[in-house]
């Protein structure tokens, strides 16, 4: 057997850039629907972390997302209108108010989600064996990515 030079380098830059550019065609698949559905990006980011998390303050939103609890106001305005939550009074603390997200708020989530987790067509069509490749390869950089985050 002939030594040929290591070009996994090589290879796994090709496919990182075919797996961003399979991840960027999903991405704006979603935003295509969220603008159907009258969403901007941030409205859905939003709508998401409530829909992850138990009802609490308008702050921890600013908090989370590293952002002026002045903004949040604006896009909470703008779900609240929209039906996908309310805000109901505290009961440790009247002037702050509690987010909760409604069934209708629920449903556009799930719909969202739907949209950016369904696999790509051509995926569908892969043999059963490549499809566990890949499986193992996204679990094992799943596990790298997390393990090597910051604490």
């Amino acid at each position: 057997m002939v030594d040929q030079p290591d070009d996994r380098a090589e290879i796994a830059m090709r496919a990182w850039r075919l797996l961003l550019a399979v991840g960027q065609q999903r991405l704006d698949a979603t935003t295509q629907v969220m603008e159907q559905m009258g969403l901007s990006r941030v409205m859905a980011q939003f709508l998401g972390s409530l829909c992850q998390s138990p009802p609490g303050p308008t702050n921890q939103l600013a908090t989370r997302f590293g952002v002026d609890p002045g903004w949040v106001t604006d896009i909470v305005d703008r779900l609240e209108a929209r039906g996908a939550l309310v805000r109901r009074p505290s009961p440790d603390d009247r002037r702050v108010k509690i987010l909760e997200v409604t069934d209708a708020g629920r449903d556009t989530f799930r719909a969202l989600d739907a949209c950016l987790t369904a696999p790509p067509p051509e995926l569908l069509s892969v043999p059963r064996e490549d499809l566990l490749a890949l499986l193992r390869i996204a679990e094992r950089l799943s596990g790298a990515s997390l393990s090597e985050a910051p604490a």
